[in-house]
């Protein structure tokens, strides 16, 4: 990404929401999603990544901010849902689909055991 001011606006929108991952996850949810949240942004903000491409990726992060912040309502039946689309593996790497399996596995985890730490 070559636009300073760019890089600027994706690295706040990074470091918010790792302090929201501290201040709101418990710990094994909390290190998943900050490994998950560090590849994802290192991949992009190192690979070749298309205008239109980095709009999705932003908007979609800043959507997570917002369900962390509480302007959205968690709702893990639709996470779920979501992580379950039919043919989403295709569009995926080896190593995105084993932090996709992780995630929904702490998903179902939280769901059925409540916020313990």
């Amino acid at each position: 990404m070559s636009n300073k001011a760019g890089a600027r606006g994706i690295l706040t929108l990074y470091r918010h929401i790792l302090k929201l991952h501290r201040e709101k996850l418990p710990a094994p949810v909390r290190n998943l999603g900050d490994s998950y949240l560090k590849a994802e942004f290192r991949s992009h903000l190192r690979g070749k990544t298309s205008m239109e491409q980095w709009t999705k990726f932003v908007k979609e992060w800043k959507g997570y901010y917002g369900m962390l912040r509480g302007d959205g309502e968690p709702d893990a039946d639709l996470a779920l849902s979501t992580l379950s689309n039919e043919g989403l593996d295709e569009l995926l790497s080896k190593d995105q689909q084993k932090r996709m399996t992780q995630l929904k596995e702490e998903i179902n985890n939280f769901k059925n055991n409540g916020a313990k730490e």
